[in-house]
């Protein structure tokens, strides 16, 4: 603190030196003018500043404490930390797809004992619907299960989608394309269940009620694989896929220019049930097996378990319509 007092009087100093200096050659100068009242010595005196108030009027001395603000190297120093810290983010979210991927419930926890996502059902459907490279029909898997907390999940996933101004074949796609479909009836039915209430959310005034939106996704995906699968010889007509349809809106028939538009898009484009690339893995022929009507039933093809749902739900409304 000494030394630093002595440095501010020394350029105080200085400083009065270099003023009387500039007052001398001022006074010189006017001497040389004509009609010109050099200044009196008193005068010139009091314009001097003193050492005190040169020293007063001197910048305050750095900071250099903890609290100052970081200099260039610092910065470097702190943004190495932060790209670091994403670095490190970044390898442990990799992990956990893989673990994803090997086993869902794995690959859950890590992101969630890690705190890479939000523990909730709404922060994991969002990273199922936004995360590329996981395993698709590992996301079905998951969505699946029977357990609340996969329920919720699967509820918040198709929350998180949108299929407003779609027609239903194109609505179904959508929710389609994001994961695969589990191999059992009863995780398709809740999976198609909560599929049809949100597109008559999004959708209102198409059909009475998400039943019709429910029944009629099922023989879409009944219509896809009659229409694509080789095995099947005799496919299906307008007709047939109009007289399967009947009565289902609430007991009452769905336009014909409806259907006949579902049909037309269906057989020209078919529905992706499954992973191709999966399918490649897997060794051929595939086995298989035969249905009521003696056609082929591809095992891996979850449209099997669709088409013995949709008989069930055919039967439901047979009852109803007795009572």
């Amino acid at each position: 603190a000494a030394t630093a007092a002595a440095q501010e009087g020394h350029l105080g100093l200085r400083v009065t030196e270099c003023l009387v200096s500039v007052i001398q050659a001022l006074d010189q100068w006017s001497r040389l003018l004509p009609n010109s009242c050099p200044p009196s010595p008193a005068a010139a005196a009091a314009a001097l500043p003193t050492p005190a108030s040169t020293s007063s009027a001197m910048p305050p001395p750095l900071d250099l404490s903890a609290d100052a603000e970081p200099g260039p190297a610092e910065a470097v120093s702190g943004g190495e930390v932060a790209l670091s810290r994403q670095r490190e983010r970044k390898v442990q979210m990799q992990r956990a797809i893989v673990q994803f991927n090997e086993k869902p419930s794995a690959g859950i926890k890590a992101l969630l004992s890690q705190g890479l996502v939000e523990d909730s059902e709404r922060a994991v459907a969002l990273w199922l619907l936004r995360t590329p490279g996981l395993d698709k029909s590992k996301i079905g898997e998951l969505m699946g299960e029977r357990d609340d907390w996969n329920k919720k999940v699967l509820y918040e996933y198709v929350d998180g989608l949108s299929f407003k101004g779609m027609t239903l074949d194109t609505a179904l796609r959508h929710f389609l394309s994001g994961f695969r479909l589990p191999g059992e009836a009863q995780k398709i039915d809740r999976m198609m269940e909560k599929f049809a209430e949100k597109y008559c959310r999004d959708c209102p005034g198409i059909f009475t009620n998400a039943d019709t939106a429910y029944v009629l996704s099922y023989s879409i995906i009944m219509l896809s694989t009659d229409a694509h699968n080789p095995a099947v010889r005799r496919k299906m007509t307008h007709e047939e896929f109009r007289k399967m349809n009947r009565g289902i809106d609430d007991g009452a028939d769905l336009p014909d220019a409806l259907l006949d538009g579902l049909y037309e898009r269906i057989v020209a484009t078919e529905f992706q049930l499954r992973d191709d690339a999966a399918l490649d893995s897997m060794p051929s022929p595939l086995p298989g097996t035969v249905d009521a009507a003696h056609n082929f039933v591809d095992p891996y093809d979850a449209a099997a378990a669709a088409s013995a749902a949709a008989a069930a739900a055919a039967a439901a409304r047979g009852v109803d319509a007795q009572r």
